[in-house]
């Protein structure tokens, strides 16, 4: 039941991090060029925007491939926990 638990937050952790990097794909990293000032302006500061929320975004990528790291270590010690319990139960119940 452990195993499953953490098994099932590694899952959570992983979609997490995957919208993280889909946000990251969907922001502009150029744009068609203009002959108008103003909507070089504005596509300018919209860049500027962009570039902002890339580093945020990098840096929650960041913190949640930790978190899965983390959890990946949980979840391993939890599944060798269960394998030697299994292994326990089945050499107990083996004996006569």
């Amino acid at each position: 039941m452990v195993r499953d638990h953490e098994l099932a937050k590694l899952n959570r952790l992983a979609g997490a991090a995957d919208q993280t990097r889909d946000k990251l794909a969907k922001l502009p990293t150029d744009v068609q060029a203009s002959s108008d000032a103003a909507m070089i302006a504005i596509q300018q500061a919209h860049l500027r925007w962009a570039a902002t929320q890339r580093m945020q975004l990098n840096q929650v990528l960041a913190r949640q491939r930790a978190a899965m790291m983390e959890q990946q270590r949980k979840s391993a010690r939890s599944f060798g926990r269960a394998e030697a319990v299994a292994r326990l139960i089945k050499r107990g119940t083996s004996k006569p």
